[in-house]
């Protein structure tokens, strides 16, 4: 008998097949007459147990299984196909807006585990959510993303801040903690930041946060009201009163808390006193955000962005009333500018990348070079996995690559 245990997998019995969970968000099937032919088995939470077979044949046979259900994976909340990235599969870390790591030549890096989200906020930048257009997600191994942080914080030779602000909801992140140890051993990592929307942080959650090292919890808390609360979450099972719990909670650990709101015009600008007054009882600072109109982003029905002099206008106002600190710059955050990281191509240069899969939006590719994701939107041209796409760079900024098929 072999009995084979999984830490991030967990199996549960459907019809005539098995449903895979692998890091708790994601889903794949398995006939169970494929899982027959490796031998007689019994299907536990987190095991499988095979009859009259070796460890080593019931391993190589499962891997096989395994590597082709990942190579197929769903989003179990967003319901959409979802490419995994780890160490072995070829696609780099840097390159891309959608996930990985973000480098713009500061000592502030930004990391993207994964994408998607659980609700449906009506002024998403980058549209994602429960209706977002876009038609697939990413998830990243943690080891790899870890070793990659590594890399590029050593090379820039200083203190450097570290925020996780995935294009959706980082707390979906399973190895999320894990990621922040593997991040606070690094010495020169000061700060770790986690940006969310709160809604699935409980109080066990913070405290592994907490004692993983997690430095700043950034809430996007967008209203105290509650029928205002959902509307901005586009979402009706959104609890503002949970997450104001959570908020309130997180202060009292070893996490500083900031509440983080999009002032949206139109729409809750009534909230920002109410917001400033809560996180001030809390004990909680507050930085807000002007909501600004994006060509790819959800912009909401009569949503305006509230002029910049008026914005600064008002927070002053609360800054006084409430003796609240409401205005940043960069130096506020301990940013710097660093050596830049070397770009391996420049716009306009010819290159030729091995394509890596559909992007995430339609018509849209991802291809990998040097190291580098390249992205290109908008493709008439079909192009599948694996084979070598002629391209020319179209642009080069920051390291994030996007380009045109030739």
């Amino acid at each position: 008998m072999a009995t084979l245990t999984f830490q991030d997998l967990r199996f549960r019995k459907k019809g005539d097949s098995v449903v895979v969970e692998f890091l708790g968000n994601y889903l794949f099937e398995v006939e169970r007459e494929g899982l027959q032919k490796i031998g007689d088995c019994k299907i536990h939470e987190h095991s499988i147990e095979f009859q009259a077979v070796d460890e080593q044949t019931a391993k190589n046979a499962f891997n096989a299984i395994l590597n082709e259900g990942l190579a197929n994976l769903t989003n179990s909340v967003t319901r959409k196909k979802t490419l995994y990235v780890h160490r072995y599969s070829e696609i780099p870390l840097i390159g891309t807006t959608s996930f990985g790591i973000i480098d713009r030549n500061t000592n502030m890096i930004e990391l993207r585990p994964l994408t998607g989200c659980n609700m449906n906020c009506i002024f998403c930048s980058v549209d994602e959510g429960l209706a977002s257009k876009k038609t697939s997600e990413v998830v990243i191994e943690e080891g790899y993303l870890a070793a990659e942080v590594k890399k590029l914080v050593e090379y820039k030779g200083c203190e450097c801040h570290v925020i996780i602000n995935s294009q959706g909801e980082p707390t979906l992140y399973k190895p999320l903690p894990q990621l922040i140890r593997d991040l606070r051993a690094i010495p020169t990592v000061k700060t770790i930041t986690v940006v969310t929307n709160g809604t699935y942080l409980t109080e066990k959650f913070i405290d592994d946060l907490a004692a993983a090292g997690l430095t700043n919890l950034n809430i996007s808390l967008n209203a105290i009201a509650p029928k205002t609360a959902k509307l901005m979450e586009g979402h009706g099972g959104y609890d503002v009163e949970k997450v104001k719990k959570m908020a309130a909670y997180a202060v009292k650990t070893t996490i500083k808390v900031t509440l983080a709101p999009v002032i949206v015009g139109g729409y809750n600008e009534a909230e920002m006193e109410k917001i400033v007054a809560f996180a001030k009882d809390i004990g909680a600072a507050t930085a807000m955000q002007n909501y600004l109109f994006y060509k790819k982003g959800r912009n909401p029905k009569n949503a305006r962005q509230m002029p910049w002099e008026q914005f600064y206008a008002e927070l002053e106002k609360l800054e006084k009333k409430y003796g609240s600190k409401l205005i940043f710059s960069a130096s506020d955050y301990k940013i710097i500018r660093t050596k830049p990281l070397p770009k391996p191509f420049r716009k306009g240069q010819a290159v030729k990348a091995l394509v890596i899969s559909e992007g995430r939006y339609p018509g849209e590719v991802i291809a990998a070079a040097e190291g580098r994701i390249i992205t290109l939107p908008d493709c008439e041209k079909k192009h599948s996995a694996g084979e070598t796409a002629k391209l020319r760079i179209v642009s080069d900024k920051h390291n994030i690559f996007y380009g045109k098929a030739v």
